[in-house]
């Protein structure tokens, strides 16, 4: 849905929007000559570091690096999805946004599944509390009244229409109930209820709509043990974390996740103080789960059982984490007793214990060395090899940077093995005279200082024209240059925040943010003459490289009417 908003009604909502308004209302600001300040709701400090910038629309942390525009603050504050902070902003200036047909529908059928799930989920709390056999399974379970209603633990009746009798009084209905996943087809004909006899968890999207269930079996001689809802329009188990909704709060506060295996480790960690576990869905680790997570989190422990099984998710996990590792995430790994669990460690030994054993746990380099050390038999030197090769093998998935530049230090020194080792194969090989050519390229090119001096004023933007004068360069950013040019040209007063959020692409959309948060010294109108210079130079290339294009047409015999008129200005012109 994300992709039907047209990109252009996302410009307007953001270069409308008042930041300093939309910051001001939930963040107590000051004024600090054009800019706004206040203490940064994303980190505890004392002094204010944080400022607003309504020029640009954009709002810039110094002292731990946030920044983004009207919708970022609305996404990182506010915990909202892209599209969530996209309609509040609308509400919020009083626009609606425009969708298809198809997406109303949709949004319609969402909207009316979700107010099935949680009435439902109202109902197997009611039969909760009327169950004096369920009541004691969870106080012998350790969970409290007070848990189970944060929770909104609930329970399914031991019935095979049970759901269908009181929900399902109409064909509608049924069809509802089928689309939400909570009743199952007959070979024969008719519905049965897919949940019987459970104790049920409610699992809730983002804004606390119910989307699916978790059941376990009261009974133990009952199969299976724990049963999931399928998957279903709102129920995607790969995108979905249980206690995400209930823990947003503790995570925004501590910026820390620990990720565990079932829904009582989260509930029992939950009731002895860390609101912040998670569980995924009856599903391994996947990619999306540990964006999801380092969207709203800095560090990541991963809290599995000391067995087979466990030891075989927590490779799986660390080949997963290792290319999404980047600045200021981290990950580590906590790995517990033989039959131990979260839940059970907890409760036998209290919150503080636990705490130590997270802060004891293994970092992800530590983990590395673990995983490889217990892979082979490292006594002897084929095993050591076997060892190191492996280890080189996953610590070369990490992105370039200083973090890895020290686990390579690290894991080559513990193996006795040189850093060179850990390089791909291709880069092994390279002679030193082109590391050299590397640095060079590295140095900003016209392009990339025409395009940061317009992230500062994007008005200087209409001293260029994109066919006119960008037509034949073809250096790297030169499509993201005249995107923004383009932009400057259908509003010369555009906001800064406008922009940046008009790139669809996350990584790129970063790039133009921090750009544009650099601190510039000098003046508007030095910045102007700089950003004169850049235009004259790129005029230059461009001619050069339109001059050189038609020379080889002739060369060829390929020149048109048109373009021998054209190489008759170029050449006639002392100053190509």
């Amino acid at each position: 849905m994300v992709e039907r908003i047209p990109q252009t009604f996302i410009d307007d909502l953001v270069d409308r929007s008042d930041i300093t308004e939309i910051i001001g209302k939930r963040v107590e600001i000051k004024k600090a000559g054009k800019e706004y300040k206040a203490c940064c709701p994303f980190h505890n400090e004392k002094t204010p570091s944080f400022t607003i910038s309504p020029e640009k629309g954009f709002y810039h942390c110094f002292g731990c690096g946030a920044h983004g525009t009207s919708l970022g603050f609305l996404m990182d504050y506010e915990k909202l999805t892209f599209v969530e902070a996209i309609e509040e902003l609308a509400k919020m200036l009083g626009m609606e946004v425009p969708k298809s047909n198809e997406d109303i529908k949709l949004t319609q059928k969402q909207t009316s599944l979700k107010s099935l799930l949680n009435e439902v989920s109202g109902y197997f709390q009611s039969n909760l509390k009327s169950s004096k056999k369920v009541i004691e399974y969870l106080k012998d379970r350790g969970i409290d009244g007070k848990t189970a209603k944060y929770f909104g633990i609930g329970f399914s009746n031991n019935s095979w229409d049970d759901l269908t009798k009181n929900f399902g009084t109409t064909e509608k209905n049924i069809d509802q109930l089928f689309e939400a996943g909570l009743i199952i087809k007959k070979d024969k004909g008719g519905y049965y209820d897919r949940f019987r006899n459970r104790v049920m968890f409610p699992i809730r999207d983002n804004r606390g709509d119910v989307v699916g269930f978790g059941g376990r079996v009261i009974d133990e001689e009952d199969d299976p043990k724990y049963l999931n809802s399928p998957e279903t329009t709102l129920f995607k188990k790969g995108y979905l974390l249980y206690g995400l909704f209930e823990g947003k709060q503790e995570i925004s506060n501590t910026k820390e996740v620990i990720l565990v295996e079932g829904y009582t480790d989260v509930i029992g960690l939950a009731q002895y103080g860390m609101k912040n576990a998670l569980a995924t869905l009856g599903t391994a680790t996947t990619e999306n789960h540990i964006k999801l997570i380092f969207q709203k989190a800095n560090e990541l422990t991963f809290c599995f059982d000391a067995d087979n099984a466990g030891k075989k998710a927590a490779v799986r996990a660390l080949e997963i984490c290792l290319p999404l590792i980047k600045q200021n995430k981290s990950v580590r790994f906590l790995m517990l007793e033989k039959g131990s669990d979260p839940d059970t460690a907890v409760r036998e030994h209290g919150s503080e214990p636990f705490k130590k054993l997270l802060k004891e746990s293994f970092t992800l380099d530590d983990m590395i060395i673990e995983i490889c050390n217990s892979s082979f038999e490292i006594d002897s030197l084929t095993g050591k090899a076997n060892a190191a090769e492996k280890a080189i093998h996953l610590v070369r998935q990490i992105r370039e940077g200083i973090y890895k530049d020290l686990v390579v230090e690290k894991i080559a020194k513990h193996y006795g093995v040189p850093t060179k080792s850990f390089l791909p194969r291709s880069t092994e090989i390279q002679k030193p005279r082109k590391e050299v050519k590397r640095e060079s390229i590295k140095r900003p090119t016209l392009v990339h200082q025409a395009i940061r001096v317009l992230l500062h004023q994007p008005s200087l933007g209409t001293k260029l024209s994109p066919n006119d004068h960008l037509e034949f360069i073809d250096l790297k950013g030169v499509d993201i240059l005249k995107e923004i040019i383009g932009l400057v040209h259908d509003n010369e007063s555009i906001k800064v925040a406008t922009i940046v959020q008009h790139f669809e692409n996350d990584q790129l959309r970063r790039f133009l943010a921090e750009l544009a948060v650099e601190e510039i010294i000098v003046n508007a109108s030095e910045l102007e003459k700089e950003f004169d210079d850049i235009v004259l130079s790129l005029k230059k290339a461009n001619t050069k490289k339109e001059l050189n294009s038609l020379l080889e047409k002739a060369k060829n015999k390929d020149l048109s009417e048109s373009d021998e008129k054209r190489l008759k200005e170029l050449t006639n012109n002392p100053k190509n």
